[in-house]
């Protein structure tokens, strides 16, 4: 079956049809899913629970996929986003916790807080999207697009070919280039 007829019977009627497929999709591409998640996160439990929690939301949103993009792109950017999510997040725990004192002494009962981010934490992860959108915008004009159409509109080095015209090695190597570039410029604005 083709990923298009999969993801019919997964938004079908019959309930045991669906879970098959979504099963069927799992299979498929939990491997690739996996992999470009260890692009950015180290850790393999963490790899394992992005995985996971990226086919939860693909499946929760299942009817707004369009048949006219690769299921694999669409997936892929819903399991980048989610990674970019819990780096986020991450940054904002450490950045908790090294302000964090505790006076054990008077405590019978340590309450554990909740994993709810507050609108302190949610500022924070905004200013770093923005740092981030900002170094894009940043980078030199040649590798301005392939970078904004990678990073921000989440699209696949084919689809920016086809959309600069440019060969796809080219594309590759002016992401990898602009990857390198923001990711230096991210650490400098760290240091700050």
């Amino acid at each position: 079956m083709t990923d298009t007829q999969v993801i019919a019977a997964a938004l079908g009627e019959d309930s045991a049809l669906s879970q098959a497929a979504f099963y069927v999709l799992y299979s498929r591409y939990s491997k690739g899913v996996k992999s470009h998640i260890s692009r950015y996160i180290t850790d393999a439990t963490e790899v394992e629970d992005i995985c996971m929690e990226t086919f939860a939301k693909a499946f929760k949103q299942l009817s707004t996929y369009s048949a006219e993009n690769k299921f694999a792109t669409w997936i892929f950017r819903i399991a980048r986003n989610t990674a970019f999510d819990h780096l986020s997040h991450d940054k904002a725990s450490i950045r908790k916790a090294v302000h964090l004192t505790i006076d054990y002494s008077a405590l019978e009962h340590i309450d554990l807080p909740s994993d709810d981010e507050g609108p302190e934490e949610e500022v924070i992860g905004g200013q770093d999207h923005e740092q981030f959108l900002l170094c894009v915008e940043s980078l030199p004009e040649l590798y301005r697009e392939a970078a904004s159409l990678c990073f921000v509109e989440n699209l696949g080095y084919k689809e920016i070919a086809a959309r600069t015209g440019l060969p796809i090695n080219t594309v590759k190597t002016r992401i990898s280039r602009a990857r390198a570039m923001i990711t230096k410029k991210l650490a400098e604005l760290e240091d700050e």
